[in-house]
């Protein structure tokens, strides 16, 4: 089956057959993109197969990963890479509900492609839908535990639908975690932005870095800029 291919990249290999959702461009984005080299404790939330968490552990070469999911295929798919990977000894996975989640000592920086869609209309498989949906990690719920989780200088990482944004924002301030970093996407350059990066920070005051970037400049085109952002990964370039 299709499925049981595993996905490669130029230093690991992603099995996702039991996973509630596949690789997308979304992870890779947010794996490739945020801040993550000066972090010595990673926590990715919402792992799924685990492709953020092993993109983190190849861009910072000291951190030690950890990454929690409700999934329990997804869990199995992700401890799966976890073990192969180059890094196995700098990650490990739980399984659980992340507001529940209670670790020893804080971490650095959390890394999240969160669900997200709130009223719009589900999936025919309930597992992918659940991923998908909210309701069990609503963005000022996720906020307020993420804030309890983070170090002083801690940074929280998210990638999301450009309409949700301000829900986002408010959620962050309502937690006393600020943008530092806001990255909007676009897939063709013919369009408006259809997600966006933000890095938030509670020990951050001034004006966020304004950031933008484009994916294809017209269909199978893509630009330069997502081709260098995602170079270290993806074997098409």
């Amino acid at each position: 089956m299709q499925d049981d291919k595993p996905f490669r990249f130029k230093q690991f290999s992603v099995v996702q057959s039991r996973s509630s959702m596949k690789v997308g461009t979304d992870a890779v984005l947010l794996g490739s993109w945020a801040e993550v080299r000066g972090a010595q404790r990673i926590l990715d939330v919402g792992s799924g197969n685990g492709v953020i968490a092993l993109i983190c552990a190849q861009r910072n070469p000291t951190a030690v990963v950890h990454a929690i999911e409700l999934d329990q295929g997804s869990v199995e798919d992700a401890a799966y890479n976890f073990l192969h990977a180059p890094w196995s000894s700098r990650m490990t996975i739980s399984a659980g509900d992340f507001l529940q989640f209670e670790p020893k000592g804080h971490f650095d920086f959390v890394i999240s492609n969160p669900p997200f869609f709130s009223q719009s209309i589900r999936a025919s498989d309930p597992v992918r839908s659940k991923a998908r949906h909210d309701d069990s990690l609503p963005a000022d719920m996720f906020m307020r535990h993420t804030s309890a989780l983070i170090s002083e200088n801690g940074i929280v990482a998210v990638i999301i639908p450009f309409s949700q944004m301000k829900k986002w924002l408010s959620a962050g301030a309502e937690a006393s975690l600020l943008p530092r970093r806001i990255c909007h996407v676009y897939t063709l350059a013919d369009r408006m932005a259809s997600r966006v990066m933000i890095e938030f920070s509670a020990d951050y005051a001034g004006e966020p870095r304004m950031e933008s970037l484009l994916i294809e400049r017209r269909p199978g085109e893509f630009s330069e800029a997502y081709k260098e952002l995602t170079h270290d990964f993806y074997t098409r370039w």
